[in-house]
């Protein structure tokens, strides 16, 4: 019997010490497996961003040939931020629209020169091929990845040309119909366009007279609420454009003003 007993003891002894070995060996594979997706991650962050880098060089050369001034992109991403938070959007939604505001005229490097550098009014054609350029924008980056940013830049870059009243391209969307990243560009994309001009529009609107036009147009061109919230933060903006414009002088540091911070 004492024997046995020992014998027990033993048994016992062995499959705790295999329980533990057992133990220490799957904490190991997980650490493993835990490494192996902090990899993958990084890896595929690092293809995101440089994927993310070559859309927005098109869209860069695109504004290039308009003859438009490279900061224009990043005033439009950092407005509408601004305007996104003010609406009570969440963190992610806004660090998205600062990202996906600036491709949302990608699809004009689809556009010929010839029509983008055209001082005179546009034949009825002409105007048709210009217009195309936000369901081409929108087919560019939509053929690309499938993530919520590259989800977002698609809806803006189609949308970002629909009035709050209708009649807007491609689709005539009216309200709320139109998504809220639209509605926001839509209003950033008019302040930058007037505020600092190029291309085919050549003069600037004075502020007090951009205050006047962009009320007037509210719940016809603009979602009156973001309207409002323009107007309440517009000091807000102008000192974010002005920080832009002081600190952004290559790719690298216009590329960082619209990528989240690590």
């Amino acid at each position: 019997m004492e024997d046995m007993a020992k014998l027990d003891d033993s048994v016992v002894v062995d499959s705790a010490a295999e329980l533990k070995a057992a133990n220490q060996q799957l904490f190991r594979v997980v650490d493993d497996l835990k490494k192996v997706v902090r990899q993958r991650n990084a890896v595929q962050n690092e293809m995101a961003e440089s994927h993310f880098d070559a859309l927005y060089l098109q869209v860069l050369g695109a504004d290039f040939r308009a003859g438009r001034n490279a900061l224009r992109l990043v005033r439009i991403g950092a407005t509408a931020e601004i305007l996104a938070r003010a609406a009570g959007m969440s963190d992610e939604y806004c660090s998205l629209i600062r990202r996906a505001a600036p491709l949302h005229d990608i699809g004009m490097a689809a556009i010929p020169d010839a029509l983008i550098r055209k001082n005179e009014d546009l034949t009825d054609e002409e105007w048709l091929l210009w217009r195309s350029h936000t369901e081409i924008g929108a087919r560019i980056i939509s053929d690309s990845q499938d993530t919520p940013l590259i989800r977002m830049a698609a809806e803006i870059a189609l949308t970002h040309h629909e009035n709050f009243k209708g009649h807007g391209y491609p689709a005539g969307l009216a309200g709320k119909a139109i998504p809220m990243s639209g509605r926001i560009v839509a209003l950033a994309e008019y302040f930058e366009t007037n505020t600092n001009p190029l291309g085919r529009q050549r003069q600037t609107i004075p502020t007090e007279a951009l205050m006047v036009a962009i009320g007037h147009l509210s719940g016809r061109r603009f979602d009156p609420e973001l309207v409002q919230l323009f107007l309440s933060n517009f000091q807000v903006i102008t000192e974010a454009h002005n920080e832009i414009d002081a600190k952004a002088n290559s790719f690298q540091a216009l590329a960082a003003n619209i990528r989240p911070e690590h």
